[in-house]
C-alpha cells in the first residue's frame, strides 16, 4: 500500500525543490503558530493513508484524547506516505503518517523532515506479524532460501515490501539478486499466487488474511529476519519549520498520539471497530487480521536496523542517524 516507486521518488523531488524554495524566501519573525486548549481548540491537517495502523489514531480522536488537548484532526486521504510528503513541507498538513523507510529516504534526500511519535511496530511473532511471506499450500517452497530463481509478488518495486523479501531470502543465506520480484496489487498477487503465475507473494495486512483464506502458507516473517524483537515499521512525522512555527503545538499534538497507541495496544477490538469506518474491508477480514503492535517508543536500534537494509537494497543513499531523524521532543 506504497507510492508507486517513479512517483514517488517524483514527489521527493518535488518536496526538495519546494524545500530549497522555502528555506530560501524565509527570514525575519516566525508566524504566530498553533496554541492548542481545550478552550481554544485548533483545527490541525494530517494526511493519512488508509491502512490498519492508523486504526489508533481514528479510536482516540473518539476517546477525546486530541480534544482534551485542543486539537480538532481534519485527515485527509493521501495515495501513500511520499505523497503527504510535499503538503507537509508546504504547511497544507501540521503532520502526516508513513512507513519509516519512506521517511528515511526523504530524509536522506536532505528534506528536512522529523519524526514526531510511533505509528505502528511489527508483532515480533513468527508466523503472525502484519507483513509475510505466503507460497501456496501445495508449494514445494520451504524457506525463504527456495525463492532464488522464482517470481515473488511484491505491491511496489524497489520499495518496504521488496527490501522485506531480500530480507528473509539474505537470511536463509540465498542470493537476493536471484529472486524475480514482480509489481502487482495485492488483490492481483492473491489470485496470481492461486493460479501459479507467481510463486510467492510478499503481503501486508488485510491482505495477509486475505491469502491465509486461499490455501497459502507462510515461509517467512521478514521482520523477524530483521530483528529478533518488535520493530518500529510506520511513523508520523512533520516538517522542521512546523515544528518551529508551531513550538506549543507538537508535545500537545504526540501526547495525544501516545495516548491514542497506548490505549489501541490494549483496546484490540475497539481497535478493529474503527477499520471499516476508513477503509474498505470485509468485516470478517477485519476481524481476523493481525493487528501491529501499538507502542510509543522508537528505539534507536529499530532506526538504525531498517537505515541498514535500506542502504543495503538501494533504499536510501545516505546514512541517516537517530538523531537527524527524531524530533528532539519525541526521544525518550
Amino acid at each position: 500500500m506504497e507510492f508507486p516507486t517513479l512517483r514517488r521518488r517524483t514527489a521527493l523531488a518535488a518536496a526538495a525543490a519546494l524545500a530549497l524554495s522555502l528555506t530560501a524566501c524565509s527570514g525575519g519573525a516566525v508566524p504566530a503558530g498553533l496554541d492548542p486548549t481545550p478552550q481554544t481548540p485548533v483545527t490541525v491537517q494530517a494526511g493519512f493513508i488508509p491502512v490498519i495502523d492508523v486504526a489508533a489514531l481514528y479510536l482516540g480522536e473518539k476517546q477525546g484524547f486530541f480534544a482534551n488537548r485542543g486539537i480538532e484532526l481534519n485527515i485527509n486521504t493521501a495515495q501513500g506516505g511520499a505523497a503527504a510528503v510535499p503538503p507537509v513541507i508546504t504547511g497544507e498538513y501540521q503532520f502526516a503518517f508513513s512507513n519509516i523507510v519512506s521517511v528515511l529516504a526523504a530524509r536522506s534526500q536532505g528534506l528536512p523532515l522529523k519524526v514526531i511519535a510511533s505509528g505502528s511496530s511489527s508483532t515480533g511473532v513468527a508466523g503472525k506479524d502484519v507483513t509475510m511471506i505466503r507460497v501456496p499450500e501445495n508449494s514445494p517452497i520451504r524457506s525463504a532460501a527456495d525463492l532464488a530463481g522464482k517470481k515473488v509478488g511484491v505491491n511496489t518495486l524497489k520499495s518496504l515490501l521488496q527490501m522485506l523479501g531480500q530480507v528473509s531470502v539474505e537470511a536463509a543465506h540465498a542470493d537476493p539478486a536471484s529472486v524475480d520480484f514482480v509489481e502487482m496489487p495485492f488483490p492481483d498477487a492473491v489470485t496470481a499466487l492461486g493460479n501459479g503465475n507467481i510463486d510467492a507473494m510478499v503481503t501486508a495486512e488485510p491482505f495477509d488474511t486475505i491469502a491465509a483464506g486461499a490455501n497459502t502458507r507462510v515461509i517467512a516473517s521478514p521482520y523477524l529476519d530483521m530483528s529478533n524483537s518488535s520493530l518500529t515499521t510506520s511513523v508520523y512525522f512533520t516538517s522542521e519549520q512546523q515544528l518551529q512555527q508551531n513550538p506549543k503545538l507538537f508535545p500537545a499534538l504526540k501526547a495525544a498520539i501516545d495516548e491514542s497507541l497506548v490505549y489501541a495496544g490494549s483496546h484490540p477490538e475497539e481497535t478493529r471497530a474503527q477499520l471499516s469506518s476508513f477503509m474498505k474491508i470485509d468485516p470478517a477480514v477485519a476481524q481476523r487480521v493481525i493487528l501491529p503492535t501499538f507502542a510509543p517508543l522508537i528505539p534507536p536500534s529499530s532506526v538504525d536496523v531498517f537505515v541498514k537494509a535500506a542502504r543495503q537494497f538501494d533504499l536510501i543513499g545516505d546514512d541517516v542517524s537517530y538523531n537527524d531523524l527524531m524530533w528532539s521532543g519525541s526521544v525518550a
